[in-house]
């Protein structure tokens, strides 16, 4: 029996796709109805969107929109994604987490709904396409990216991707030439849309040209052929038109991404984080780790109790041993051949197949490496796995009929466990400390998750004003900077050449027992060596403007002839904070504030070559 006649879904009418349809979208509205009462994390958050009011204007959407498309460079120019929060927060405040969340639920549910046309005309069954888009709505992976405000760009790609597919799909289909070239244009446009939403949409040229070469073949569409409503060209011919229809997307990805890099280049963030992306270290660290990163997104899928914002494995400072170099050879192998395999003999599912590797492929770390692997990124690459998954599934049932209850025992005791799973994994994103705690204490934590963790703990104490509370926060504390460093200890990463985060980690540790210092009333001495520590450890922003400001505080506290060197050690902490600071025009602003009322008063005549230099370079 083929693919085609075991899946088609004649019977179904409209009335039935759009109650389905419906029920995809409300269900999954429900399942994260919860994370609207969410609050902000301190993952990214408070430096994206925290840190740019300007661009987030609650008071007046259009001044937002001016300063989205005006102000560069910035951390990452995604104006997509900053309009939505724009909206977001002129309707509901800038400060107010309830707004963003919300508008999380709704683009999931859009994607939700978006995939399930896809499929429905793909596949040509409403079983197949309301099965597969039910287990992907329920999937625990996709938690991180709807309750956490900042995966609102996965969400938008997601949908404008999936837009300019059913807008290929149309064009493909449609019977005049008008309609055939308003439906490429919607798609020119959806292509833009979603990489204004996310630079990892550079792909989405690709598979749409993949998506174009197997159209013919897809169950749905040959269905059509079959009732006389169209015929397949050559594949070889298919793939001649497929390029040449492609390259307009190809080419605005192309200058998308350049204008990004560039950006990104003037903001700082895009430096010398290790060894060059072609170079053989590399190269080597890159093929021998996507095997097992592979493997993990597919354990995540099947068995989603341990996921974690933070993966830090594999690691460049943990060399891979000679059997799991050998065993993931084997398993990239195994699945190459395997997928190769589909798309030689089972063209009809040879696009879905493909479908995960194309959307992954921003993430490979050959040219840029922050992550090797976050749930965020296997996002819609999901779903590819799951239609083929799906389809082998019930062709299995379809042979066996005493093994059809068992498939749909199975596939429903998949799609409930994870949907619960879900649910409750969502109530680890409801505000810091339950994230951090949910994080430092996985089997396998993060330096990062316990440091967050301790900065919880040590922001409580900062602020607390009753004694009680105080002691308590400050212990609490201590105690998870003393897991981290222990934890530090137990990592044991190897020396590499990559700038690893971990060091930073461990600097922002040393910080840590410094602040928590000042709480407790640690003499200015030990204090002050915590935050030599951290700066000498990692000298990055933060580090640098602690380091400043407590010398500058120590020297008030000592004789006069004391004075000077711990006053110069402080402005050239400051000097390398505003170093380290110059690419954001709101730290700027802040550091020329604190530079003109700690420095530059003419109390300090000592200093007066250094501040005028410092005028010169950094405050013209």
């Amino acid at each position: 029996m083929s693919f085609r006649t075991l899946f088609s879904s004649r019977a179904a009418t409209p009335a039935t796709d759009f109650v389905i349809l419906a029920l995809l979208v409300l269900g999954s509205v429900g399942l994260y109805a919860q994370t609207a009462s969410f609050g902000f994390v301190s993952f990214d958050t408070p430096r994206v969107l925290l840190g740019h009011p300007q661009l987030y204007d609650e008071t007046s959407f259009l001044s937002s929109v001016q300063a989205i498309f005006t102000t560069f460079p910035r951390e990452e120019p995604l104006v997509v994604r900053d309009l939505t929060w724009a909206l977001d927060a002129r309707l509901f405040g800038f400060t107010n987490p309830a707004g963003y969340h919300a508008g999380n639920v709704a683009w999931n549910a859009l994607v939700v709904g978006l995939l399930f046309v896809f499929l429905r005309r793909s596949t040509g069954s409403t079983l197949l396409a309301g099965g597969v888009t039910t287990a992907f709505a329920a999937l625990p992976i996709h938690v991180e990216p709807v309750s956490w405000v900042m995966g609102r760009k996965d969400l938008l790609a997601a949908t404008f991707m999936l837009a300019a597919l059913l807008a290929q799909h149309a064009e493909l289909g449609a019977e005049t030439p008008r309609r055939r070239w308003i439906a490429y244009a919607l798609g020119l446009v959806f292509t833009a849309l979603a990489l204004g939403s996310k630079i990892s949409a550079i792909v989405l040229w690709l598979l749409l040209g993949l998506h174009r070469c197997f159209h013919a073949d897809l169950p749905g569409v040959r269905a059509q052929q079959e009732e006389g409503e169209g015929d397949a060209a050559p594949f070889a011919r298919r793939v001649k038109q497929s390029a040449i229809a492609v390259a307009p997307h190809a080419l605005l990805s192309l200058a998308v991404f350049a204008w990004y890099r560039g950006v990104l280049h003037e903001y700082g963030v895009i430096g010398s984080g290790g060894p060059q992306p072609l170079s053989a270290e590399h190269l080597s660290n890159v093929f021998a780790f996507l095997p097992w990163i592979g493997w993990e997104y597919a354990k995540n899928l099947v068995w989603p109790f341990d996921l974690s914002v933070y993966y830090r494995w594999p690691h460049v400072g943990l060399p891979l041993s000679p059997a799991e170099i050998a065993s993931g050879t084997l398993l990239g192998v195994s699945v190459l051949v395997g997928v190769g395999a589909i798309c030689w003999k089972r063209r009809d599912l040879a696009f879905f197949a493909l479908w995960p590797f194309v959307l992954l492929a921003p993430y490979t770390g050959l040219f840029y490496v922050g992550f090797w692997r976050a749930d965020r990124y296997f996002y819609l690459a999901a779903a590819g796995v799951l239609l083929v998954a799906g389809v082998f599934l019930r062709e299995a049932a379809q042979r066996v009929p005493q093994a059809r209850f068992a498939a749909a025992a199975a596939a429903t005791l998949f799609v409930s466990v994870h949907a619960t799973w879900s649910w409750h994994h969502q109530q680890h994103w409801r505000d810091n400390q339950a994230l951090w705690t949910y994080e430092a204490h996985r089997s396998e934590p993060s330096l990062f998750a316990i440091q967050a963790l301790a900065k919880f703990y040590t922001q409580q104490a900062e602020a607390s004003d009753d004694s009680a509370l105080r002691r308590a926060w400050t212990r609490q504390a201590a105690q998870q900077v003393a897991r981290g460093l222990a934890r530090r200890d137990v990592l044991a990463l190897a020396p590499t050449n990559y700038r690893v985060p971990e060091q930073l980690q461990e600097a922002r540790l040393f910080a840590l027992q410094g602040r928590i210092g000042a709480v407790i009333g640690m003499p200015a001495a030990e204090r002050l060596a915590h935050f030599r520590r951290a700066f000498e450890r990692a000298p990055d922003r933060s580090s640098a403007i602690l380091l400043s400001q407590h010398l500058y505080d120590v020297s008030h506290q000592v004789a006069v002839e004391q004075r000077e060197p711990l006053l110069r050690e402080s402005l050239g902490a400051f000097v390398d904070y505003v170093r380290l600071s110059q690419h954001d025009a709101r730290y700027l602003a802040e550091s020329e504030r604190l530079f003109e009322q700690n420095f530059a008063s003419g109390r300090f005549p000592f200093l007066a070559d250094e501040i005028e230099a410092v005028r010169e370079v950094y405050y013209p």
